[in-house]
């Protein structure tokens, strides 16, 4: 009787100290989870003839030809587990100064957070502005996009009409530099063309117009940058006097 009580408890006891070891080993193996940012870098430089590439490193890069490209009015989405990310821009390929980046700074990022940062201003005189973006929900049951203005038109605020597909005013006098919020704009399959006209506040000159195709011609084939998206117009130019001006109006998507 006394053998038999005896093995029962030796067997108990090796069983519960492999469950001890057999869930520490488990324990340790299981990966940390990773919530990485996600960055999108916005080319806003008054300069629309020209380009700038990104480096995320610290170091210098080896080949600039493989940077990413970013095109004037353009966006770069990226996505990183580093919560001080650096970034690094040149201008054009500008090879000749490897070591003079047009923009040279570090981000402070969140995991999993989503962050928009602006690169604007004149070649001579870059500025930078960084969005932590809370991004409309999208709804299958609503068909809309949401868009937004950010006015980097230099030093004027700023109206926005919308001329297609419902005529109205999205935003009015806008400051240099703010950002509106998202507003609602309309897509469904009778929406062919989104078209939105920029005035200057003071004047009500028109400065530019964005206008962008949801149905494609000759197709009832809808364009997928739009429906149940988050966008922003980015308004860039410059302005010297009344019929001297420069102006360009673009979007990108979040994704």
């Amino acid at each position: 009787m006394f053998q038999f009580s005896y093995k029962k408890c030796f067997k108990a006891g090796l069983l519960a100290g492999g469950m001890l070891m057999l869930g520490t080993a488990c324990k340790k193996e299981v990966p940390e989870e990773l919530f990485p940012a996600s960055l999108t870098i916005v080319n806003g430089v008054n300069d629309n003839t020209s380009f700038v590439t990104v480096y995320f490193g610290n170091s210098q890069p080896k080949f600039y030809g493989r940077l990413t490209y970013i095109g004037s009015g353009n966006s770069y989405d990226y996505a990183t587990d580093k919560m001080d990310q650096p970034v690094t821009l040149f201008r054009n390929h500008d090879t000749l100064q490897p070591n003079k980046p047009f923009l040279k700074t570090s981000l402070k990022l969140e995991p999993g957070g989503i962050f928009t940062h602006f690169v604007y201003g004149s070649p001579t005189q870059v500025k930078q502005k960084t969005v932590k973006e809370t991004l409309p929900s999208r709804s299958l049951n609503d068909s809309v996009a949401n868009l937004r203005i950010i006015n980097l038109f230099e030093n004027r605020p700023i109206d926005v009409v919308q001329l297609e597909p419902v005529p109205g005013t999205m935003v009015t006098n806008l400051a240099y530099e703010q950002l509106s919020d998202f507003i609602k704009v309309p897509v469904n399959s009778s929406v062919n063309n989104f078209r939105f006209e920029v005035k200057d506040h003071a004047t009500g000159v028109t400065l530019t117009t964005l206008s962008e195709i949801n149905i494609y011609p000759g197709s009832t084939t809808p364009s997928t940058q739009w429906l149940f998206k988050a966008r922003t117009m980015l308004v860039t130019g410059t302005w010297t006097t009344e019929g001297v001006f420069s102006a360009r109006a673009k979007s990108i998507g979040h994704f």
